[in-house]
């Protein structure tokens, strides 16, 4: 038995040409849509594909018959693919060569047929005819810098609830389906007798080294809990000079660690601490000694939360790309960095969108320990929404 493929504009013409070709035995053993490839088929519509069974004993005699013409174009090819070299010298390409431009055509093309599908997507959702004040709510999203794809699914999503309740308020409604988005910020807590130890991770740039100083501030001076400081971050001199100026302001321990196996140490010298926060240097994406050097820290020191910060000045893409270098790690709250240095909430709901992540701190300037808050997410909501 062999198997054959065809395209055909819908099921029935398919099923029309197999009976036809290869006679009405022929079983069809898979269908479905596909985009043919090339560039002289980029804008036209799917085509159904048909996977088909046979037994070639049973194609009807009349196309078993190889016409005259047939028989000349496979004698011409089988000619000229017999002239090309091996070797590729000449002015005539070689079999590889073929092999490697049909390769990247077939790149070029899934790149373009993938493009094609999303701009056929954000056109149609950008012409969905909303009602006026969904409209509008929309068109506030989008300015603060929410999603575009985030920001239909949630318009759509409260045009349909405000059909089935008219009498509602859209504005209410939104601002329902944001902070469901949002969820409930889980900031820190400390229970009574136990260590707990905090590892704050993050691109470089994003004020890590300053987030923990004023965390640790507060911990120490605001709620009376005996803080202690741990510095892997020794690729940065400034960092730890940082580090210990505050260290020696609050009066906490700061132990600076070199070398994975100097962990354990350190930890032994801060038994007698209730929170000990664990300070981690920044790398590019992709680093994967970065990628290895958090793992030991997390394997050794075991954390109960840890804090991945993002700034609020930061692009989506961008945001994606340091969410997906930090991907290996499973479990972390989200501590949001520089809010005061932009006037958009929508980054803090895209972030939140895209990780699925609880949201724990926003930091609101340079101050310690004050300009550090539990993040407020009915404020966030609502600033989108008045834009």
């Amino acid at each position: 038995m062999l198997v054959k493929r065809y395209h055909a504009s819908d099921m029935q013409q398919a099923m029309d040409t197999v009976i036809r070709e290869l006679g009405s035995d022929a079983v069809i053993l898979n269908s479905r849509k596909v985009r043919l490839k090339g560039l002289k088929n980029l804008f036209k519509k799917p085509v159904y594909e048909v996977m088909v069974a046979y037994d070639p004993a049973n194609i009807p005699s009349a196309r078993k018959r190889t016409s005259s013409r047939e028989r000349l174009a496979a004698n011409r090819a089988q000619d000229a693919q017999d002239f090309l070299p091996v070797s590729g010298s000449g002015n005539v390409v070689s079999n590889e060569q073929l092999d490697r431009l049909d390769k990247r055509i077939d790149t070029i093309d899934e790149m373009l047929n993938s493009f094609v599908d999303k701009f056929s997507f954000v056109k149609r959702d950008i012409t969905y005819d909303y009602p006026e004040e969904v409209q509008e709510l929309l068109q506030k999203m989008i300015e603060n810098q929410v999603r575009e794809e985030l920001a239909h699914s949630l318009a759509k999503e409260t045009e349909l609830m405000l059909r089935r309740q008219p009498d509602t308020n859209a504005d209410e409604i939104l601002e329902h389906l944001m902070l469901e988005q949002l969820g409930r910020p889980e900031p820190i807590l400390h229970k009574k007798f136990t260590q707990k130890v905090i590892m704050v991770i993050g691109p470089t740039g994003v004020g890590k080294t300053t987030t923990i100083v004023k965390l640790a501030a507060d911990f120490a001076v605001n709620q009376k809990k005996k803080v202690g400081l741990i510095n892997t971050d020794t690729y940065r001199i400034g960092a730890q000079e940082q580090l210990q100026t505050y260290a020696d302001i609050l009066g906490i321990p700061l132990h600076v660690v070199y070398q994975t196996d100097e962990l354990q140490k350190a930890m032994e010298s801060m038994s007698d601490r209730d929170v000990i926060f664990v300070d981690t240097a920044g790398k590019r994406p992709g680093d994967e000694q970065h990628r290895e050097d958090i793992l030991n820290i997390i394997r050794v020191l075991k954390p109960e939360d840890i804090l991945l910060c993002l700034a609020a000045t930061t692009g989506f893409a961008s945001i994606k790309e340091m969410v997906d270098t930090y991907g290996f790690v499973d479990e972390y709250r989200l501590l949001i960095t520089k809010l005061d240095e932009t006037k958009y909430r929508g980054t803090l709901l895209n972030i939140s969108w895209y990780t699925q992540k609880p949201l724990a701190y926003a930091t609101t300037g340079q101050n310690v320990p004050d300009d550090i808050e539990v993040v407020d997410v009915s404020s966030i909501a609502k600033g989108i929404i008045r834009g």
